[in-house]
């Protein structure tokens, strides 16, 4: 059902000036390439980084669909939604590989009392993940899957944009990076501490289990705000860069935390509600992870709680665009 990509290339002589366009069109094509030269290695499965790099390619590509939504026309099977679904689906095997990799870690220095129980946690994500392979193998043959390339091809052959896309970026950037930074900064993780009153670890951990699903949401958001301003790094002088490491730093951290509490759950299924009793030494490793995650954390965000630095951020996305 593909069709053969045509590169698209703005005729220079007659768009003097750099426009919106001119950047979401190369954003979307590297995405997209990537994604069409990982199927082969995914199919296969002889590559578990072929499944992380495809999964991260659709992720970027959603992200930009998403921040690009008022000045892009795009059709039904490469938007937001379908992305989703595809990458979803790879995100379910993603996870196992990760947990099959953490287990690989621990299992050789355990105590034997607990090798028994994370062998057990091991042959399941190796069962479900059988199962979840299947399952990509079948969603990257299927019609939606060939729908959506089919869809990403021919809006490349023929790129269809809103009359903003044509505007020139110095007087259009600021407007478009400026609400997905608004919204970063308003997110309630910024403003969770933890408990200063009992053990730092438990403190931690009981934060996990209060605000879990907002600090996902926010490792989201995070990685979404990185995606986009990774796109425009040629337009601002080198201080951009040091607001994009904060960032970066904030979804590996966040990111770290969310693969311990996937274990964790997937441990708990594994082995019942007792599996902290069962595997203790593995428990206080998980609760130190989290805690050291946490305690890296805190200076990005005591730094970005004062309002001065936010709306420096801010006012640099307006007066220093090149």
């Amino acid at each position: 059902m593909n069709q053969p990509l045509t590169l698209f290339e703005p005729d220079r002589t007659k768009m003097p000036v750099t426009t919106l366009a001119d950047y979401i069109y190369p954003a979307i094509q590297k995405q997209y390439v990537t994604i069409l030269t990982l199927e082969a290695k995914v199919l296969a499965d002889d590559d578990i980084e072929a499944i992380h790099q495809m999964r991260v390619s659709l992720r970027r590509l959603r992200s930009q669909i998403q921040a690009f939504t008022a000045v892009l026309d795009i059709p039904k099977y490469m938007g937001d939604k379908q992305i989703g679904k595809i990458a979803k689906v790879l995100g379910k095997v993603r996870d196992l590989d990760v947990l099959q990799n953490t287990c690989k870690h621990h299992q050789s220095n355990l105590p034997d009392s607990e090798q028994i129980h994370l062998d057990k946690v091991a042959s399941t994500i190796v069962k479900r993940r059988r199962k979840e392979i299947l399952k990509v193998k079948l969603m990257l043959n299927d019609r939606d899957y060939q729908y959506f390339k089919l869809g990403v091809n021919n809006w490349l052959n023929n790129p269809q944009y809103l009359p903003t896309a044509q505007v020139e970026i110095k007087s259009i950037l600021p407007e478009l990076l400026l609400p997905t930074i608004g919204q970063l900064f308003i997110d309630p993780s910024w403003w969770i501490d933890q408990d200063s009153g009992i053990d730092p670890e438990l403190a931690v951990s009981q934060l996990l289990l209060i605000h879990g699903d907002i600090f996902h949401n926010f490792r989201k958001q995070m990685k979404a705000t990185r995606y986009l301003m990774e796109i425009f790094v040629d337009r601002y002088p080198a201080q951009y860069l040091d607001y994009l490491k904060d960032f970066k730093q904030v979804h590996q951290l966040f990111g770290n935390i969310q693969d311990n509490l996937v274990l964790d759950k997937f441990i708990r299924k594994a082995l019942g509600k007792r599996a902290p009793t069962k595997l203790p030494t593995l428990y206080d490793r998980i609760a130190r992870s989290n805690h050291l995650n946490w305690n890296n954390w805190q200076p990005i965000q005591d730094r970005y709680r004062q309002s001065t630095i936010r709306q420096e951020f801010q006012l640099f996305l307006i007066k220093e665009l090149i």
